[in-house]
């Protein structure tokens, strides 16, 4: 079969447009061969997003940017199509947010996940949208207060530097007995340096004589020092043999007191002295009742002293 060089180029040319497509396609990241769902997100101001601009979940690429068409019949909203791998399901209050990539301004949209439901956006529903800040917006709304706080101190400067024109003939005469101190301080120096000097010397003399001092007290101070500690060895010795001599005798004493030696020992230890003593109180204790009961056996009171011997000596006579 012969095959017309017509042919062959033609069909050079259709796989070459189709490697073409496919390969810039490839480039802009969009794989032909893999299942996509498509979302819609609607924003004011996209910021210069264009088309496969990537679309990301936590840094990790998920899809692109298909279209991006402008809404004149919802007050110019801008519309804008993404394509996401089939397998990534987003959830009802998931947000589409554009935010830069760079220092640059390259564009994405970040897919910030919800879990606050179980239902599921299906394809071709449009997500809530939201707009990151940036640096650039940081900047602009940081810009503001630097410039207040810029044109504050400004003002400040000028009226400190107002206050010292209106003062500058103060200033001046600071100065001048500033100036005048400085001179007189510059014209007493000289005499000042030699009275320094002298002191100086005077210090030295008398820090040689002090240390010949105390290298001559060294010895006495040490001498002193060991008599001292003589006197505290010798009282100190002399305490604790008197100590124990005085602990021996209470011992010994103690002991003979134990042992029944001597009268404080024999009180201690026979009880006949504590019989004896007792019988005697109870003898005296009788004899003292007896008295009180019959006085007259150991008293006997006469007015006549004479009469009462003669009866008493008929009255033997007769017995």
């Amino acid at each position: 079969m012969n095959v017309s060089k017509e042919f062959k180029i033609g069909l050079l040319a259709v796989v070459s447009i189709t490697i073409l497509y496919f390969g810039f396609n490839f480039l802009k990241g969009i794989n032909l061969f893999k299942d996509t769902i498509k979302y819609y997100a609607l924003y004011q101001n996209i910021d210069g997003l264009t088309n496969s601009n990537p679309v990301v979940i936590n840094g990790l690429s998920v899809g692109r940017v298909s279209t991006i068409q402008i809404l004149q019949d919802k007050d110019n909203l801008i519309s804008v199509e993404i394509d996401i791998d089939s397998k990534i399901r987003l959830k009802h209050g998931t947000i589409a947010r554009l935010v830069n990539t760079d220092f640059l301004g390259s564009k994405a949209i970040e897919l910030m996940l919800s879990d606050s439901t179980d239902q599921y956006y299906q394809d071709g529903d449009t997500l809530k949208s939201e707009i990151d800040a940036g640096i650039t917006e940081f900047l602009k709304q940081s810009a503001g207060p630097v410039a207040d706080n810029i044109g504050t101190t400004i003002t400040r400067i000028n009226l400190i530097l107002e206050s010292f024109s209106g003062n500058s003939q103060k200033i001046n005469n600071t100065l001048a007995n500033i100036e005048d101190i400085t001179a007189n301080m510059s014209s007493n120096l000289p005499t000042m340096e030699n009275k320094i000097y002298v002191l100086l010397d005077n210090l030295n003399k008398n820090s040689e004589q002090l240390a010949a001092l105390l290298i001559d007290l060294k010895p006495i101070l040490t001498n002193v020092a060991q008599l001292t500690d003589s006197l505290k060895t010798l009282e100190l010795s002399k305490t604790l043999e008197k100590t124990h001599i005085m602990l021996d005798n209470i011992s010994a004493n103690m002991d003979s007191l134990r042992d029944g030696h001597g009268t404080m020992g024999k009180l201690m230890n026979d009880d006949s002295l504590y019989i004896y003593m007792s019988n005697t109180a109870r003898d005296m204790d009788r004899l003292l009742v007896d008295f009180q009961e019959n006085p007259q056996r150991y008293v006997q009171v006469s007015v006549f002293g004479k009469k009462d011997k003669s009866e008493k000596k008929k009255k033997k006579n007769k017995e």
